[in-house]
């Protein structure tokens, strides 16, 4: 499901402008009328300031969130587009610009205002969660997804954040398996406030339709926990006794009587790890990764094993989990960016790459971004 928030509040500049009194009361009670809800005395008023002053960004903006309350688009952004000649690099400004080109309908010129705002100072969460609503129309969910977890180290606590990264997994569960993910998020964010009333109500029905298909997923099948519980203690004591063959036969039998057992792969696994058998370790690693409750480490080694047998498209799977699992853990951006790489998708390898070398501690840093500015776009 594709959900897009709103993109730039209209906020009132808190800046005064210097110079005689007539303008001043102009600009202040036009500051007046915006906080008042009424926009229309407000462009009124800077619309007539604006014939004496020329020179001052925040005037333009105060004139633009006016009309852009009005939803006069066109007079809200040619107020935009004069302050910007006298001021390009203005965050406030390249916001806005976007929240009005967004509402008109342009995303491109949204898109660029807000990549503008970015590279100019404005890491705001909800800049960056507009920029993902752009990524995502443009079926970039890789950058909308870097994007959704920058804001959210950003601040953890932002509901937008957490409501469009829960969309993002739950849209893509179907190739992911990030359902625990997206519950877990959406749940954070019913918890938080405040809440748009339509996020929350979404919220709560995409939560329940969640929980509704892990609980399908859980349901036993040709499962024997208590069969695979004797398996796995006579295994081990058949290791004890350095009688390999039984050995590995019995762990393969406690897989085998239950296919959902983490524990019995994991043990089979070790298993193969003491009989220096790399290939079986692999294997194993990758068995155990399908399930839905494989822990974060065997994610990340289940896609290093998929990668070595250049099955680019598992490993990326499993590494997908694994960041939305560990979104705080570097490898998995690192590991992400080479995949996509093996994938030839270079603009997602360079996406992921960058945003490692932002955290990474050098030389490492160093080399991924270098690495990232070989790649293409």
């Amino acid at each position: 499901m594709k959900t897009h928030p709103t993109l730039i509040p209209c906020l009132a500049a808190a800046l005064l402008l210097a110079g005689c009194g007539a303008n001043r009361k102009l600009i202040e009670a036009g500051q007046t009328a915006l906080e008042e809800n009424k926009p229309k005395n407000a462009a009124a008023d800077f619309e007539r300031a604006a014939r004496r002053v020329t020179r001052d960004p925040a005037l333009y903006y105060n004139l633009a969130s006016a009309h852009r309350a009005l939803d006069n688009l066109k007079p809200a952004m040619g107020a935009v587009e004069k302050g910007l000649r006298l001021e390009p690099g203005n965050a406030r400004l390249l916001q806005l610009k976007a929240h009005i080109a967004f509402t008109s309908g342009d995303w491109q010129t949204a898109r660029d205002a807000l990549d503008a705002a970015l590279e100019n100072g404005a890491p705001e969460p909800y800049v960056l969660n507009a920029r993902a609503a752009i990524a995502r129309m443009e079926d970039k969910p890789d950058h909308a997804r870097l994007l959704l977890l920058d804001a959210m180290r950003l601040d953890p606590a932002y509901p937008a954040t957490t409501y469009n990264l829960a969309s993002l997994y739950y849209a893509r569960h179907h190739d992911k398996k990030l359902l625990p993910q997206a519950h877990d998020l959406f749940e954070m964010h019913l918890r938080q406030s405040p809440l748009a009333e339509t996020q929350a109500s979404n919220a709560a029905a995409n939560l329940e339709a969640i929980s509704k298909l892990l609980a399908r997923e859980e349901i036993p099948q040709n499962r024997n926990t208590s069969l695979s519980a004797q398996r796995m203690a006579e295994a081990a004591r058949f290791a004890a006794a350095r009688n390999w063959t039984a050995a590995l036969r019995a762990y393969t039998d406690a897989v085998n009587a239950d296919p959902l057992s983490l524990d019995a792969r994991l043990a089979l696994a070790a298993y193969l790890e003491s009989r220096d058998d790399p290939a079986g370790v692999a294997n194993a690693h990758i068995e155990a990764a399908k399930l839905m409750n494989a822990p974060t480490d065997v994610l990340y080694k289940a896609a290093e094993a998929a990668l070595t047998q250049r099955r680019a498209d598992v490993a990326a799977e499993f590494s997908s989990r694994g960041l939305a699992n560990a979104p705080g853990n570097l490898r998995f951006y690192y590991q992400m960016a080479r995949i996509r790489a093996r994938q030839n998708m270079p603009a997602e390898a360079r996406a992921y790459a960058e945003y490692y070398a932002r955290f990474a501690p050098e030389p490492h840093a160093g080399q991924v971004a270098a690495w990232a500015k070989s790649l293409g776009q």
